[in-house]
């Protein structure tokens, strides 16, 4: 199966989770990603009203291959949101809607490029590959709580692997 990564908005990632557009111009209706801008003498500051995560978290930093991409394995959290966010270049997030079931289908996987100035919030039980960049390899970060829940399994996607690839519509976005 083949896929065409979206670029990431709040109304086409609310099945998975809530988008953080960190650029006041973009800012979603939803009060949960409302954000408060300040400025002074040659800088602007920007930040999110509400903590970005529910739980107390810890923050990771990781390095992803560039697209395009397949994902053939996909893991989730059962006990704790998961944000994600740049570490300066676009990447490529692949997720499934949370389920029952112990496994995410590829025809329930979705991708989305997450742009500098972005951040994303998993849902609890939201399937997702690691990101990958879209320009090569690029790091990102992450913040979740770890620990307490056995830790993440990667699970094999039923009827993978999806190849994700990114097209120039989507690449092009805010890249910082």
């Amino acid at each position: 199966m083949k896929l065409q990564a979206l670029p990431v908005t709040a109304e086409e990632f609310a099945p998975f989770g809530r988008v953080h557009a960190m650029v006041p111009a973009l800012q979603p209706e939803e009060p949960a990603a409302r954000l408060v801008v300040s400025s002074g003498d040659g800088w602007s500051d920007v930040y999110t009203a509400n903590p970005l995560i529910s739980t107390n978290g810890s923050l990771g930093m990781t390095l992803g291959s560039g697209a395009p991409f397949s994902t053939r394995r996909m893991e989730r959290h059962l006990g704790t949101e998961e944000a994600l966010f740049t570490a300066g270049s676009p990447v490529v997030l692949a997720v499934a809607a949370p389920t029952d079931a112990g496994q995410p289908n590829a025809a329930d996987v979705r991708a989305f490029v997450i742009n500098p100035g972005t951040a994303v919030v998993l849902h609890q039980g939201t399937w997702h590959d690691a990101c990958h960049g879209v320009d090569g390899d690029a790091y990102y970060y992450w913040m979740a709580t770890c620990g307490g829940d056995g830790g993440s399994t990667w699970t094999d996607v039923e009827d993978g692997p999806v190849h994700v690839e990114v097209g120039v519509s989507a690449a092009g976005g805010n890249r910082g």
